[in-house]
């Protein structure tokens, strides 16, 4: 099978399934009373089921998997492997927070786990580009497995952080993992398993997103948030972005920029005035174009267009490298 035609499979498997599976997990979201109820910082209405990512979860396992069965040429390696063993477990727990809403060290301890089950199975930065040595390449050695572990834990709460608007985190998530799609393919064979993977996840959120827009009639929950976040962090560190080029190592994080952007600038701002750095509150991106008078789709969509902009700039960049 063409690399271009299992990728394209693997989208569509993906939306398929999260759209089937959708509707049956929000009834047994209501049945077993995992409902998200309006107050605090949440800014929906009405009570509305949680637990959307497991339909997404489902839908990314199942492209992938699909792809694996079908295509001689597509090898399930370790690689892969980690990261479908990650993602589980942070999607597991995330089901668990969803029910239980547990405390917020207990989800970054989660993150953290999938974090080391990644690094196990050998998905890490291994080497970064120095810009101040003519872009001499450094080895990173014992310090791979750290900076590897903060790079999961920034990405994943950063998407987290993004759920806070019906279909915020999932269009910025279909937009992000499609771009990585695209880049992984312009790499050529070698990066099948990236383009495959981050096509799978794409179309899983594509597929969730037609329940998901405003007004939607699930949330993706903390397993769906969380889950979307590990996979696009492990995706980006696994396959096509191990080039030791400076663009290389930026097109990741301008694909992922608007959430790491958003959460890096809140977090700063809670540290300089004094307060609690997971502290929630409503200084995030889309609460302060909610309060200059946007409305809930207007909003999604500056910060759709947005991420859309620097995916294409990322791309741009990244398409110097070959």
């Amino acid at each position: 099978m063409e690399p271009s035609k299992s990728v394209l499979l693997a989208a569509v498997v993906g939306a398929i399934v999260a759209f089937v599976l959708t509707p049956l997990v929000r009834l047994s979201a209501q049945k077993w009373g995992i409902i998200a109820h309006p107050g605090g910082r949440r800014v929906h209405a009405r009570p509305t089921p949680l637990l959307g990512g497991v339909a997404m979860y489902f839908g990314f396992v199942t492209g992938v998997l699909l792809i694996v069965a079908l295509d001689p040429k597509f090898v399930l390696d370790r690689q892969i492997i980690g990261i479908l063993v990650g993602g589980t477990l942070v999607a597991l727990m995330g089901v668990v927070d969803d029910k239980f809403e547990l405390p917020g060290w207990a989800q970054i301890l989660s993150i953290l786990a999938g974090g080391v089950v990644l690094v196990g199975f050998g998905v890490q930065v291994r080497y970064m580009t120095n810009p101040f040595q003519g872009g001499r390449v450094m080895w990173l050695g014992a310090a791979a497995v750290p900076i590897t572990l903060v790079w999961v834990l920034m990405v994943t709460k950063a998407v987290d952080c993004m759920d806070g608007l019906d279909g915020l985190a999932a269009g910025i998530c279909v937009i992000a993992a499609g771009t990585l799609a695209l880049m992984a393919l312009k790499l050529g064979i070698r990066f099948q398993a990236s383009a495959v993977m981050s096509a799978a996840l794409a179309g899983a959120a594509l597929g969730f997103l037609r329940y998901n827009y405003p007004p939607a009639k699930i949330f993706m929950g903390t397993v769906g948030a969380q889950f979307l976040g590990f996979a696009l962090a492990g995706i980006s560190v696994a396959g096509a972005f191990k080039i030791a080029t400076l663009v290389a190592i930026a097109a990741p994080v301008l694909v992922l920029g608007v959430p790491l952007f958003d959460t890096t600038f809140v977090v700063l701002r809670r540290a300089v005035n004094g307060r609690r750095i997971d502290e929630a509150d409503t200084t995030h991106l889309h609460h302060r174009l909610l309060n200059r008078g946007l409305s809930h789709r207007q909003v999604i969509w500056v910060i759709y267009a947005l991420t859309f902009l620097l995916c294409a700039i990322a791309y741009a960049l990244f398409s110097r490298v070959k």
